[in-house]
């Protein structure tokens, strides 16, 4: 039976990530980066918030085969 999207499996992942830190990342090898200087989660994103700040923009999900690439680059989740 799959538990997708029940309250157990958002508490579980909330336990998981507590204390860790979620990175913003924009390539695979930042999110490598990310993973290996202890990173729990990683977001990905068209530009990070800074240069979104910077240009007065709003934020936005990276392209989806971006984020393909980023999910097999690192073991966590994105």
């Amino acid at each position: 039976m799959t538990e997708k999207g029940t309250l157990r499996v958002k508490t579980g992942l909330a336990e998981m990530l507590k204390g860790g830190v979620i990175m913003d990342v924009t390539t695979p090898e930042q999110a490598r980066i990310a993973e290996e200087a202890g990173a729990v989660a990683v977001m990905a994103l068209e530009r990070v918030p800074a240069d979104i700040r910077a240009a007065g923009g709003v934020a936005r999900m990276a392209d989806p085969s971006v984020i393909e690439a980023i999910l097999e680059a690192a073991p966590i989740p994105v």
